[in-house]
């Protein structure tokens, strides 16, 4: 596929899931946010929470879903710590959700990744 188009439709996915997340009283902080080593594809804000969101798209919500290894993981942790401590929000419960778009255009999300031992199954 056209490296243009798979950059356009995760561009699509991206704003399907700031949408999805505005829509549940999240305030988008940040898209694309650069820094530490690594990208956070969206920052968004409610109360005290700070959630970092890691999108992707993929034929099915699954494989999105499982398409995130533990080097992303580690690139992701360490761009959410240089975000938090270039702004000083240390005041923020930080939690971590993965968005999977399918080819039909579904989100599927797993909430707070780092909890319960979710990450990597």
């Amino acid at each position: 596929m056209d490296p243009h188009a798979i950059r356009a439709q995760g561009r699509h996915a991206e704003t399907q899931a700031t949408w999805h997340l505005r829509l549940r009283g999240w305030r988008i902080a940040a898209r694309n946010w650069y820094g530490g080593g690594g990208e956070l594809d969206i920052v968004a804000s409610r109360w005290r929470t700070l959630l970092i969101v890691e999108v992707r798209r993929r034929v099915s919500g699954a494989e999105a879903l499982a398409s995130i290894d533990r080097d992303k993981l580690d690139r992701t942790l360490r761009a959410a710590n240089a975000l938090v401590q270039t702004h000083d929000l240390q005041v923020y419960r930080l939690r971590f959700d993965v968005i999977g778009v399918d080819a039909k255009g579904r989100l599927h999300r797993r909430r707070d990744i780092f909890k319960d031992g979710v990450v990597g199954q």
